[in-house]
């Protein structure tokens, strides 16, 4: 079903209903004025009135859509809506026909969107398009991005100046720079941040420009710098990690990748275009009309996998999340495809023609692409097109304004399109199959709103706590997990199962091991033998075999009697396992610490979860109880709004004394949301897991400006630790 043209206004109904009002009434006045004079007069106080009444129109101010929710034209009706087609979810507007927007970016799940524009104005909106945050900055905010969950966004300007903010707008961190910022993006969670600053060098009197020089840096997430280099300009660079990382430059003889490991050149090679696999396992290269399909595994040079010639000249590429699919674009407006998709095997899956000059994106797992154009059209009208991943054009929709800045959630489910005079439009595609996500088995049937679940110290008699490992949303960390399960008769084999069923939906967290995988455990002489399916044994990524293997170790290794795993596949002894090769005898038996380590407890968000994440800190020796908070507080700073600062902390016979700055008091709001009590509950929890399981007293008394001080309606904050404790309960 096609729809019809979508003749999207660039005001709210409300707003132009005024301004209809305002005209009528003012025609209204100024023709009974014109009928009471006579004719010698009349066409000279016509004069006079049109040109105040012209000067009032111009002047009338434009429409704060911050104040009120905007309204959403109805662009489908319920049946389009179940079919999985386009359907208008809000859309912002100021009246402002020039203004132009720079940047525009949606995270992951659609429900964040941040665009910068020429009025020095950098925007955040939810998924219906009302206004968050708006902040203006110095100089132009031609550089703008966020990360894939929304949480961190960064800022670049034409004078040098750079911005590291959290969700709700606050700073983080600043820094100026001699030059303009040319280039800026995030690495997913927002742990790096990778900006390239252009400066011109001048003549010894300051006079006319002679060349211009290209800085990189990159910082992590607390603004420390990590390392500078000097470069070519930035095409597009990739961030993984400090050590997987690579950039296109521009040169004189064409562009080329180069890879980079702190900060030195690893290798580099000629290429038009570059990209990569959501992992950096895989990347796709352009070059001198053949299309490149490389395997970055195993941190060496990149090892080509196949090659094709193109009879056409390619201007866009894309790489599925796995690198399972290489799209391939050529803007060209003759005749034949000039989209083309192929399997990771080199494969051709479809191909087909579509406008030229488009803007294209791409789901994280290529359900859907849509395609933007507006180029082919004599009007300012623009061809939206949404492709399935079998390449059938699902929809195409006109819209009366010029497209020019379009982005695609990861989700693939929001299309976030910016047009010229300044809108943007906040489109919605349910994915028929998997628009309602199905209750897994084993887990929570519905998490709700539950954003972060307290420390529990209590449980029943005849249940006990199992501690499971999940990966986080970006598959970087396994997140430790305590799932409360009747008392089984073997319980090793129950915890096996149950890291089986994989994680709650909705718990921000992925399962490390494929579901319905049988897995059978057998414990003798205080050694796990766990044989695996051979079909696990042919996964193809590192990724997820290591996430197999680690889980496993971890969650067995719980158990005081179990001293060994060792792996079988089918029956039979495993050295390694994987398609790559995994060693597996690394993990055999687990290690056990000489000594017993200091134990941070560090606030960890993943989805729209956070979590306690426990990490060692070698050696006998123990943190200094300062030392120890610093490390809270500096976790947690990108979590809180507003961080306090400690006065000073006293360990005494049988309690912890902390004494904090009157900005403690902020962490804790009156009739506070459900996210602000549940960041301060993680708060608290850190810090007393932190210190009171690594100091001798288990009890933590706060003080604010040497005063006792409890907040009203929140959790008693002054606690003691418990053992045996469970984080991160299920």
């Amino acid at each position: 079903m096609l729809f019809p043209k979508m003749m999207l206004q660039a005001r709210g109904e409300k707003g132009a209903a005024g301004k209809r009002s305002f005209r009528e009434s003012a025609s209204s006045a100024f023709f009974s004025v014109c009928r009471a004079v006579k004719t010698p007069g009349r066409w000279a106080l016509l004069l006079l009135l049109l040109g105040s009444l012209l000067i009032s129109s111009c002047g009338a101010p434009p429409l704060d859509q911050s104040q009120e929710p905007p309204v959403e034209p109805l662009v489908a009706d319920r049946d389009d809506i179940l079919s999985g087609e386009l359907f208008m979810k809000g859309r912002y507007a100021v009246v402002n026909p020039e203004k132009n927007i720079y940047s525009l970016s949606i995270s992951s799940p659609g429900n964040n969107i941040l665009f910068s524009t020429d009025t020095r104005a950098v925007n955040m909106l939810d998924e219906e398009g009302r206004l968050l945050w708006e902040m203006h900055f110095e100089g132009l905010p031609i550089n703008a991005a966020l990360t894939e969950d929304g949480r961190y966004s960064a800022v670049g300007t034409e004078k040098g100046k750079v911005y590291f903010l959290q969700r709700d707008g606050h700073i983080l961190w600043e820094e100026q720079f001699g030059g303009s910022i040319d280039y800026l993006t995030l690495s997913q969670g927002g742990e790096y941040l990778l900006l390239s600053v252009q400066k011109e060098e001048e003549d010894a009197e300051g006079r006319a420009e002679k060349e211009r020089q290209h800085l990189l840096y990159l910082f992590d997430q607390r603004g420390e710098l990590l390392w500078q280099k000097e470069t070519s300009p930035i095409v597009e660079a990739f961030l993984f990690s400090e050590e997987k990382f690579y950039y296109l430059q521009k040169e004189d003889d064409g562009n080329r990748l180069v890879a980079l490991v702190d900060g030195e050149v690893a290798w580099d090679k000629k290429a038009s275009l570059a990209s990569f696999c959501g992992s950096g396992d895989f990347a796709a290269l352009f070059c001198d009309g053949r299309l490149l399909f490389y395997s970055l595994k195993g941190g060496h040079e990149p090892a080509l996998l196949w090659e094709r010639s193109m009879e056409t000249e390619i201007s866009w590429l894309d790489l599925t999340e796995s690198g399972e699919r290489v799209f391939a674009y050529s803007s060209f407006r003759g005749a034949g495809s000039n989209i083309f998709v192929y399997h990771r095997d080199s494969t051709l899956l479809w191909e087909k023609r579509i406008p030229g000059g488009a803007l294209l994106q791409v789901s994280r797992f290529g359900e859907r692409t849509v395609v933007s154009s507006w180029q082919e059209y004599s009007e300012d009208f623009t061809n939206v097109m949404v492709i399935d991943i079998e390449g059938k054009v699902l929809q195409e929709v006109e819209m009366a304004s010029r497209i020019e800045k379009m982005a695609l959630s990861g989700s693939g489910r929001s299309l976030a399109l910016a047009g010229s005079d300044g809108t943007v439009f906040i489109l919605g595609i349910p994915l028929p199959g998997i628009s309602r996500p199905s209750v897994e088995e084993g887990g929570e049937n519905d998490q709700g709103q539950v954003i972060y679940r307290p420390v529990v110290f209590d449980k029943s008699a005849d249940e006990i706590f199992i501690t499971l490992y999940f990966f986080d949303e970006g598959a970087a960390r396994l997140i430790p997990v305590n799932r409360l399960i009747p008392t089984p008769s073997a319980v090793l084999q129950a915890a096996v199962n149950e890291l089986i069923k994989g994680p709650p939906r909705l718990s921000g967290l992925s399962r490390t091991i494929p579901k319905d995988a049988e897995i059978k455990v057998a414990l003798k002489e205080g050694t796990a033998y766990m044989d695996l399916p051979e079909e696990l044994d042919r996964l193809g990524g590192s990724t997820q075999a290591s996430g197999i293997i680690d889980s496993l170790v971890l969650t067995a290794s719980q158990f005081p009697y179990v001293r060994g795993v060792r792996f079988l596949i089918e029956g039979e002894q495993a050295r390694t396992f994987g398609s790559e090769g995994l060693l597996i005898d690394r993990v055999f038996p687990p290690q056990r610490p000489a000594s017993t380590p200091t134990m941070m407890y560090l606030p960890y968000r993943s989805g729209e979860r956070y979590y306690l994440l426990p990490r060692e800190v070698p050696g006998d020796k123990r943190g200094a109880p300062e030392e120890l908070v610093a490390t809270v507080l500096a976790s947690s700073r990108f979590y809180l709004s507003d961080v306090p600062e400690l006065y000073k902390i006293r360990v005494l016979r049988d309690e912890i004394i902390m004494d904090w700055s009157s900005c403690f008091k902020n962490l804790f709001p009156v009739n506070g949301d459900a996210e602000s009590m549940a960041l301060a509950q993680l708060f608290v929890d850190s810090l007393l897991l932190t210190l009171a399981d690594n100091l001798p007293p288990d009890r933590l008394v706060f003080l604010v400006e040497g005063k006792p001080w409890q907040p009203p309606g929140y959790l008693p904050l002054n606690r003691e630790l418990k053992r045996p404790f469970y984080i991160n309960p299920q």
